[in-house]
């Protein structure tokens, strides 16, 4: 019996027979698919055996012993089969390793169709003969325009019969397949890496010296772990501080890049591939000689503590901070993760991780200086943002309440804006001008700057509105809702903003962005 999980390259499906359901379109790949493909094959490097060219995933129900209904993957299937049908014309070695037939009303003669096409055999008297016969002439032409046809028709008989591969991803049969394809090809899922691990770390076949009652345990306890840290990842909150991207389907598979990385052992798999977790994992089960089922949970217990390092550091809020601005500005959470992973005291990976951020290009701007941030907007809008944002995690971190947690969600899922702090065309005097350095800048989201014409608003009016928001329990960054309450003004308070308040808070941005590497740096942290 076949894994309901795995890899097969077009070789491996000698004698399969593969039925295409009445439910499922005909074919309908054009010229610029047929071409990429072909492209694809003819430019992939063959020359390290252990690599692969990964087509997609072929999602297979069995119907008997080597018969298989199609339920997603035959526009491939059926151009692999044309592909090599033209290179037969060439090449008498090629082998064609499967059967195609299609079951629709209408489509019964489509085998035939394919058995006998050729150059002369172009047929549009059937929609799915149009298509076929379309395909089957820009592979020809494809081959004939190479300068050394024989030698390019054996390399990509080679290429595709050994190099080539699906994915093979075979649903039970107690499963409804129009309800799974109806799901895959309107974009309401897509197969995903966990998706295809899970099937492969709950395989049947990983069990096969077990009794029954201790595989339903085992896979039981797996899948009650996953779903639970799949609701944690689900919850933006703590999503968000490792990652800026949104993520609709799992969030486990930023779990099995991580964990992939570190099994993939001499690069075998290459990283740009799309399935690439799911590859690097398959290629260790297939070097498994025996015992499975240890090395199923040796992943899985492998994936629990990466889960469990990123809750400690949610739960730290000096990390939570330090991690989410990290994450913000790109720093990818390998890279973090690497270094959390490292055989040294705590205390050297919080410093570390300050290094981290002390080497941004705009952070360095206002570490290295000792006067007025010289920057100015739109001209320095990334240096300003990083800055601003980096302004609140620093206060949070050397002066905010431990309960206080910057909400890296709302941040990312909303748009925020660089604000004038006094509006560029709403000038006290004649003779003031507009001011975009930095000293008058400060973070805003895009719904509120939008509002009340609150771009060419006073300070005054600005202020009404923004106590407004926060009384009303909207998130307004502190050090926005502290501009407003005129925290960082040394002298007189008032209701406008004038040069004394623009250095004052220039040197607040600068004193405590350095209070807080001062703080990072003398932590002891264990």
């Amino acid at each position: 019996m076949d894994n309901d999980y795995g890899e097969k390259t077009i070789a491996e499906l000698k004698g399969y027979k593969f039925e295409i359901p009445s439910y499922q379109r005909g074919y309908r790949w054009t010229q610029t698919e047929v071409k990429a493909l072909l492209d694809d094959i003819d430019e992939f490097n063959t020359e390290n055996e252990t690599k692969k060219y990964c087509i997609q995933p072929l999602i297979v129900k069995k119907i008997e012993n080597n018969k298989y209904e199609v339920v997603d993957g035959q526009q491939r299937l059926t151009t692999i089969y044309l592909c090599l049908k033209a290179l037969s014309k060439y090449y008498s070695l090629v082998d064609i390793p499967y059967e195609l037939e299609y079951k629709t009303s209408g489509r019964e003669k489509s085998k035939e169709f394919l058995i006998k096409i050729s150059n002369e055999s172009y047929d549009d008297s059937n929609i799915d003969y149009y298509y076929m016969s379309e395909a089957y002439k820009v592979i020809n032409d494809w081959i004939k325009e190479k300068p050394d046809l024989l030698s390019i028709v054996s390399k990509m008989t080679e290429k595709i019969r050994k190099s080539i591969f699906f994915i093979w991803y075979e649903i039970p049969q107690s499963v409804d397949s129009i309800d799974i394809f109806t799901k895959v090809n309107l974009g309401k899922i897509k197969l995903t890496n966990s998706e295809l691990i899970k099937a492969m770390l709950l395989s049947k076949d990983n069990y096969k010296d077990e009794n029954f009652e201790k595989i339903y345990k085992q896979q039981l306890e797996i899948s009650l772990e996953w779903d639970r840290i799949e609701q944690k990842l689900q919850n933006n909150s703590f999503w968000y501080f490792l990652s800026s991207k949104e993520s609709s389907g799992p969030r486990i598979d930023l779990l099995f890049d991580l964990l992939a990385d570190q099994y993939n052992e001499f690069g075998i798999v290459k990283e740009d591939e799309e399935y690439y977790s799911f590859l690097v994992f398959l290629e260790k089960f297939k070097r498994c000689e025996e015992n499975k089922n240890k090395l199923a949970f040796d992943i899985w217990e492998d994936i629990k503590k990466i889960y469990e390092e990123f809750c400690e550091w949610y739960d730290n809020l000096d990390k939570y901070h330090i991690i989410g601005f990290l994450t913000s500005i790109g720093i990818s959470i390998k890279d973090i993760y690497d270094i959390s992973t490292q055989n040294v005291k705590k205390s050297e990976k919080n410093k570390m991780f300050i290094d981290m951020i002390k080497k941004d290009r705009s952070i360095k701007k206002v570490y290295d200086t000792n006067t007025a941030i010289d920057l100015y907007y739109p001209k320095d809008n990334i240096h300003i943002r990083k800055i601003l944002l980096f302004f609140n995690i620093a206060t949070l971190y050397c002066k905010g309440e431990k309960q206080y947690r910057f909400p890296f969600d709302i941040y990312h899922k909303e748009h925020w804006d660089i604000e004038h702090i006094h509006a560029t065309n709403a000038k006290d005097t004649e003779d003031d001008e507009a001011d975009s350095n930095i000293e008058n800048l400060t973070l805003l989201d895009y719904k509120t700057n939008r509002e009340y014409d609150y771009r060419n608003s006073s300070f005054d009016v600005k202020r009404k509105i923004i106590l407004e928001k926060d009384s009303n329990g909207k998130f307004v960054p502190i050090c926005t809702k502290n501009v407003f309450l005129k925290v960082y003004s040394i002298g007189e308070i008032n209701d406008s903003w004038n040069e004394i308040d623009k250095s004052d808070y220039s040197k607040a941005i600068v004193e405590i962005i350095k209070e807080f590497f001062k703080k990072g740096e003398n932590q002891n942290g264990d």
